[in-house]
């Protein structure tokens, strides 16, 4: 009975963890996904400004999953480091600051692409539609 239990309190679980490990690793945080841009040049002003409407909320939610990725690896970090000292042994942030870092540039180069995509759009839509003479 006692090696019953054994097997299920120990054995079980740490020949699972490798396998569970990757799983584990994966972030909760959601990244977003940029919205597309019309052509300025043939869109109604109404897609033009919808357009806008949706720069505004990627570069919301881009803020919202860099703060999530940062409080995540807070977070890690923290419960990494108690864990370490608990074992008496050193822990290295580094792979995980690098991933962290990596994720944040990438979404970071999304919000500048979009920007840069929507500045393009609107500059193609007053071109097509110059404001009527006064």
């Amino acid at each position: 009975m006692k090696r019953a239990l054994w097997l299920l309190a120990v054995a079980v679980p740490a020949l699972c963890a490798p396998v569970l490990m990757p799983a584990l690793a994966q972030s909760a945080c959601m990244e977003p996904v940029p919205p597309t841009m019309p052509d300025g040049k043939t869109a109604p002003a109404a897609d033009v400004r919808a357009a806008a409407e949706a720069v505004r909320t990627f570069v919301t939610q881009s803020d919202d999953y860099q703060k999530c990725l940062n409080d995540e690896y807070a977070t890690t970090v923290k419960a990494g480091q108690a864990a370490a000292k608990e074992k008496k042994q050193p822990f290295d942030a580094r792979t995980l600051n690098a991933g962290r870092e990596a994720k944040i540039a990438a979404n970071q180069k999304k919000k500048e692409e979009l920007g840069t995509a929507y500045g393009a759009t609107a500059a193609a839509y007053r071109q097509a539609h110059p404001p009527a003479p006064k």
